[in-house]
């Protein structure tokens, strides 16, 4: 009798060390803090333009007293300002013919020679009220008939009247019996009177308003609605209940950019929707925890977009999936430095000195001491300087404050062509920074510089925090420092050039601004590239490109031989000549 196969005992997995949340500095406001601190802690972030944009719309919201427009006058603005006026103004002196032959070309000529950038945007926005806008003047035209454009207007399907200072609708929208799409972007609407919503409705966008509460309207949205857009608002965890009584027709949903934090509570009101399709929640404090996208398919099994990427079988984990709790409101940050390529070659140190390069990452909203500061602290300042030791005297020639600079070569017994690296600054010790820069580890040159990975690595209980990070324009520096260590003696014979206090020496090579992206699910992280031939600080955001699968070689250059096709060297590229830096950001994300 053959023996009995063993069974195969699987080891439970090791267990993963979180760091403490409650206790989280980030994540606990004690009550003796500075009230407006948090005012204070966005002040000087340098945003986006897209941010900025966004939140001077949310600062005018916010306002106490806001002009009240309703639907009916804020669309006779809108056409006021539109080619269309002209062929609805009865009391014209120009006939109908005369305005489609003369005024309307000359219009359309001068905005497409004349205006600028800005110019065309806002035409184009003043006249997109509805689609096909030319066919229904020239309809009219063509029977001479001003009263048939105005019926004609009633009877559209489409229209747009976004960015028009509305506050709220009125009975005249139901005039629009066959409307199928409203667009209500960029107004000041706090509520939606259902009972003004024509019920043929099919898609509504209500993006960029001051919504907090869709308590009132939502349930009485019309019976086929398939589209409903709220990003840009002003939803938070507590309002997103009531989404459980959105119509069950509907398929796509758009809360993207608002301030919802707990994932749980808005996927327990969804997974109730049995069509819907496509969700988008990016830009929430809830879209960059680690466990979003796992948890968020897992309870939604009907999804096939999640925002705006489409859901693959690869993407959904077949096991039963329970994620922890941590998972859904921390995560990590992560800042990568794929390679540095081309920096100038540094000269020879002198004897005990030490010189290294690394990478510097500011992140004010993830800075927990800056945060600390602010949160108790009332001044300006960010820097504070110790006071002096308690000795008998402190020359000043040994205050680093006042220390001059001086090459840390002689440039003319230097055969390196580059004099970067002669003019060093020395770091204050005396000099407590509030503001901390997180930085890389500390490599020898090459040619091509490679850090460990991350290099830099952060975790965020503060979702808020790391959302807006994402929003933020960050700055890197490449820095080379020299270190001398303490005298170890007096007889040691040492040059003019050599007489310097100990402490480290810096040297800014190259200062990159970053203007970041929403971090994306279904990737890892997003790349940028900088070179120092771009003319400009700003860094190049790669798409959805890879950078770290580049490969460089600095072998020499062979004479060519045929490529072999399991040669691994043979898609290797030569380092560029100019300074060069790849990197990229992301978040922790579990996955499938």
């Amino acid at each position: 009798m053959p023996p009995k196969p063993k069974e195969v005992v699987k080891k439970p997995p090791p267990p993963v060390l979180r760091p403490e949340i409650s206790d989280a500095s980030l994540n606990y406001v004690p009550e003796d803090a500075i009230d407006g601190y948090q005012t204070r802690i966005e002040t000087g972030i340098e945003w986006t333009l897209l941010e900025d944009a966004g939140r001077y719309h949310k600062q005018r919201c916010r306002r106490e007293y806001i002009p009240k427009i309703t639907f009916s006058e804020a669309l006779k603005s809108k056409i006021e300002k539109s080619i269309l006026n002209g062929f609805l103004e009865n009391k014209s002196d120009i006939s109908l013919k005369e305005q489609w032959e003369i005024m309307l070309p000359i219009t359309l000529w001068d905005n497409e020679k004349f205006a600028n950038e800005e110019g065309k945007t806002c035409f184009h926005s003043a006249n997109s009220i509805t689609d096909d806008i030319i066919f229904l003047i020239k309809k009219a035209v063509l029977v001479n008939d001003r009263e048939m454009l105005k019926k004609d207007l009633k009877m559209i399907s489409v229209l747009r009247l976004n960015d028009a200072e509305m506050t709220n609708v009125d009975e005249s929208l139901n005039e629009l019996k066959q409307l199928i799409t409203l667009n209500l972007c960029g107004n000041y609407i706090k509520q939606i009177d259902s009972k003004f919503i024509p019920p043929g409705l099919r898609f509504l966008e209500l993006q960029a308003n001051r919504i907090a509460n869709v308590e009132g309207f939502i349930e009485y949205l019309p019976v086929d609605l398939l589209y409903l857009g709220l990003g840009r608002n002003f939803l938070s965890t507590d309002s997103v209940g009531s989404l459980s009584r959105l119509p069950h027709h509907l398929s796509v949903l758009d809360l993207t950019d608002n301030d919802i934090y707990d994932i749980e509570p808005v996927l327990d009101a969804l997974a109730v929707l049995p069509s819907l399709k496509s969700l988008s929640l990016a830009g929430n404090p809830c879209a960059v925890c680690a466990g979003y996208a796992r948890t968020t398919l897992m309870r939604l099994p009907h999804l096939q977009w999640l925002d705006s990427r489409e859901v693959l079988p690869t993407d959904r984990s077949i096991d039963p999936f329970e994620p922890h709790p941590d998972d859904l409101r921390a995560t990590y940050f992560n800042f990568t430095v794929f390679r540095i390529m081309s920096v100038a070659q540094p000269p020879k140190p002198e004897k005990g000195a030490t010189t290294a390069f690394h990478v510097e990452l500011e992140l004010p909203l993830l800075d927990s001491t800056r945060r600390r500061f602010l949160m108790y602290r009332g001044n300006d300042s960010l820097i504070e300087m110790l006071p002096p030791p308690e000795d008998d005297e402190w020359p000043l020639s040994k205050m680093p404050s006042v220390v001059e600079s001086k090459p840390i070569v002689d440039s003319a017994t230097s055969s390196h062509e580059s004099d970067i690296y002669n003019r060093p600054t020395m770091k204050d010790t005396r000099e407590i920074h509030h503001y901390t820069t997180f930085e890389s580890n500390k490599i020898q040159w090459n040619k091509v510089m490679n850090f460990q990975e991350p290099t830099v690595r952060i975790f965020c209980p503060d979702l808020v925090a790391l959302r807006d990070t994402f929003r933020t324009v960050v700055t890197i520096r490449l820095v080379y420092t020299v270190t001398y260590a303490a005298k170890q003696g007096k007889t040691e014979k040492k040059s003019a050039l050599s007489i310097r206090p100990a402490g480290e020496y810096r040297v800014n090579l190259a200062t990159i601004r970053c203007g970041l992206k929403r971090p994306d699910w279904s990737q890892q992280s997003q790349h940028f590239h900088w070179d120092d031939s771009l003319g400009t600080n700003d860094a190049i955001h790669w798409g959805d490109g890879d950078l770290s699968i580049i490969q460089y070689t600095q072998a020499p250059p062979k004479t060519p031989k045929p490529k072999q096709e399991n040669d691994p060297t043979s898609s290797r590229q030569m380092p560029p000549d100019n300074l060069t830096c790849h990197f990229g950001f992301g978040i922790d994300t579990l996955r499938a």
